[in-house]
């Protein structure tokens, strides 16, 4: 996600197949139990306060999505359950894995927080992609080849110059440690400005 963005763009474009109530099934690592990664966020956003044009991530909503799995009126009940039992056979022989938190990207459409070393959760989401594979007749792997890990803390709802916001944040941050014990499956829907979701299912690594 380099070099720097000239210019910051909207973010909230509607993607294919995405439209207002409509759900997608997703999974997430949440950082909903760890305080030093909030902690970070919280640090970064309080030096966004004010910028025009862009949307805070409510602490409740911050994640890092992992794989989105497909439109959920697309998917049975049967499969996600298939789903879940294959996630969980293949997550279970995982150990959690802890990881640096803090790396500052910029992108037009968003500010995120990478982690170091960058590939080292790449079994949780190959993990994740077998049991969909294995179970979901429409899917959206195939949109997603690559994986860059972020958490998300503000998205862009303007098109002014990204100059002003990047060096809010400088220096930058140093970085917090995050362990990665556990995935959620949620059922995730875009409101106005935000994603939020009901919870589906947790999958605990190593269980």
């Amino acid at each position: 996600m380099s070099p720097y963005p000239t210019r910051m763009s909207n973010h909230w474009w509607w993607r294919p197949g995405v439209r207002p109530g409509r759900r997608l099934l997703v999974w997430h690592i949440l950082l909903h139990d760890q305080p030093e990664p909030r902690e970070l966020v919280r640090q970064c956003q309080d030096k966004l306060v004010g910028r025009d044009g862009l949307d805070l991530v409510p602490g409740e909503w911050l994640h890092m999505t992992t794989q989105i799995v497909g439109f959920s009126d697309e998917i049975g009940v049967a499969e996600v359950d298939t789903m879940l039992r294959g996630a969980a056979e293949r997550l279970g022989a995982l150990a959690p894995i802890e990881v640096e938190l803090g790396r500052v990207w910029f992108h037009s459409e968003a500010i995120m927080l990478g982690i170091r070393p960058p590939r080292a959760l790449d079994p949780v989401r190959e993990a994740i992609r077998d049991a969909v594979a294995g179970s979901v007749r429409v899917h959206q792997l195939a949109d997603e080849p690559e994986w860059t890990p972020h958490v998300s803390i503000a998205y862009s709802h303007g098109n002014g110059p990204a100059k002003n916001i990047i060096d809010t944040l400088t220096p930058r941050p140093a970085g917090h440690p995050l362990r990665v014990g556990e995935v959620h499956l949620v059922e995730q829907v875009r409101e106005e400005r935000l994603y939020r979701w009901d919870h589906r299912a947790t999958i605990s690594l190593g269980a």
